[in-house]
């Protein structure tokens, strides 16, 4: 399959689904987007959420390419749609097929779906401006000027950083389900809860402040949440 927006063939990572089943998902890193067809983003189990966290972090471009403005759907050919949702509070967007074949989604976008992202509170913003002057814009890629701006000047989009409170709960969702498979390895269950563990002491430690990582001028703060919690999945 080739990318709707820069028509560069898509990679494809093999995914747990519900249910004991599998799906491939298409990938443009080019893009740093998803192709979703029909109901896969809703059949992803939370191991397979935990994967695409590391399939974004270890595939970041040095450059992101911006999107096209028009752009067709790789099944039926034709024009995508931009489409507003809400996930509990949060709102994402992603282009939606006119025939239902799926939808193209940025990694950005997507975590916003599934909730692992909000706005950062007044007092978060605050902590950040004594620490850096500018941040990279997990939406867009552009600089924030962090002492004037709290919302990136191109695309609107507002600081923002990974929830640790929704990775906790993915982890926790993972360990129950281990929990109910027959064949498990008995440590498995610990390891997860330790994970949790890990995951809340990286986010609450004192040494870099409230944002549990080290912050530059060049960071999305989205970006460092997530190698944060990636270098937790892998030394797991």
């Amino acid at each position: 399959m080739n990318c709707p927006s820069c028509h560069q063939e898509m990679s494809q990572e093999k995914l747990d689904a519900k249910y004991g089943k599998s799906f491939e998902l298409d990938i443009c890193h080019f893009c740093s987007a998803f192709w979703f067809d029909d109901l896969e983003d809703l059949a992803l189990t939370p191991d397979g959420v935990l994967h695409l966290f590391v399939v974004i972090n270890d595939n970041r471009p040095s450059q992101r390419s911006p999107l096209a403005t028009a752009m067709a759907c790789p099944r039926c050919r034709q024009r995508l749609v931009l489409m507003h949702d809400m996930q509990r509070t949060t709102r994402f967007t992603y282009w939606g097929c006119p025939g239902e074949h799926g939808h193209f989604i940025t990694f950005f976008e997507f975590l916003r779906e599934k909730n692992f992202i909000r706005p950062l509170s007044a007092p978060e913003i605050a902590t950040l401006k004594q620490n850096v002057r500018t941040v990279t814009c997990s939406s867009c890629g552009a600089p924030v000027n962090v002492e004037t701006d709290a919302v990136c000047a191109y695309c609107r989009a507002p600081l923002s950083m990974l929830d640790a409170k929704q990775v906790e709960t993915v982890v926790a969702d993972l360990k129950r389900e281990a929990s109910k498979r027959e064949t498990v390895d008995p440590a498995l269950p610990l390891r997860l809860l330790e994970d949790r563990a890990a995951v809340e002491r990286s986010f609450r430690s004192n040494e870099h402040g409230p944002f549990g990582f080290e912050l530059t001028d060049s960071s999305g703060l989205v970006e460092a949440g997530l190698a944060a919690v990636v270098a937790l999945i892998k030394g797991r």
